[in-house]
């Protein structure tokens, strides 16, 4: 019983990550007003004050970041699924140990390319800035799991 939940609930959670953003963009719709909401680009400028030169190149540096990314971000989703595939099959637990500690070095890749992108940026804010950057280290968590990161959430 307890493994039909763990599989129902791993399933589920797969799919939703798999299906990623749908629809929404950037325009929010209340009470027939229209607004936009700032980009996580200008989100991170405003919180950091960053220049037009260091805008441009957070810009480039998590551009490079989400390209390299997206295709370890789709291994990412195919190697959960194998998991939540592995144990509906009734597989031994060292097949699925072994599947577990796939995923688990893709993570360990995906947070690299994420810790990277942080640094190329942190070098190059002057010291005020670096005293402001704490928020920004927490969004880097999942930043490239869509097709683009600086879509609004």
């Amino acid at each position: 019983m307890v493994t039909r939940i763990l599989l129902t609930s791993l399933l589920a959670a797969t799919l939703m990550f798999a299906q990623g953003k749908k629809g929404g963009g950037q325009q929010n719709n209340m009470g027939g007003m229209s607004y936009s909401q700032p980009s996580r680009l200008e989100r991170i400028s405003d919180m950091l004050k960053l220049n037009k030169d260091q805008r441009k190149d957070l810009k480039t540096a998590f551009d490079d970041a989400q390209k390299e990314a997206t295709p370890l971000h789709d291994q990412i989703s195919k190697s959960r699924l194998a998991i939540g595939e592995a144990v509906a099959a009734g597989k031994s637990q060292d097949e699925i140990a072994k599947a577990c500690v796939d995923e688990a070095q893709l993570d360990t890749q995906m947070a690299e390319i994420e810790l990277r992108a942080f640094a190329k940026v942190f070098v190059e804010l002057d010291k005020d800035q670096q005293q402001h950057v704490a928020p920004l280290y927490q969004m880097m968590r999942g930043l490239f799991n869509g097709k683009n990161w600086n879509e609004t959430q």
